[in-house]
């Protein structure tokens, strides 16, 4: 930053211009370049992350169904896969939609999605 600050000053000869435009390249782009490089690293990691858990959720989600013989509430579902209840009744909706899924309302007035298997 100094040596930017320093390149701008109008008392600076062209000489001392092209020293601070040296340092400048040699101390400010690289860890400039690092930095950029590790944000971006970073975010590619959290976003390999995040397709790794929506495998593991659909991965669930299928076995469930299978093990459930296609028939699933959200509570059984939040407990498989520790999501919270608004999560999994979001998730399940989408899913019901997508499999063209029915609902039914047992006694005690959970909803069951009735997924075709």
């Amino acid at each position: 930053m100094m040596a930017t600050v320093e390149s701008l000053n109008p008392n600076t000869t062209p000489e001392d211009r092209s020293g601070l435009m040296a340092a400048l390249a040699f101390f400010g782009l690289p860890p400039a370049a690092l930095g950029g490089w590790l944000i971006w690293n970073l975010r590619q990691q959290h976003e390999r992350s995040l397709e790794d858990l929506a495998d593991q959720q659909e991965q669930r989600f299928l076995q469930l169904l299978q093990d459930q013989k296609g028939d699933l509430t959200v509570l059984q579902f939040a407990t498989a896969t520790q999501m919270s209840l608004e999560e999994s009744k979001v998730y399940l909706d989408e899913k019901a939609q997508q499999l063209n899924a029915s609902f039914d309302v047992s006694d005690n007035g959970a909803v069951v999605y009735r997924f075709p298997l």
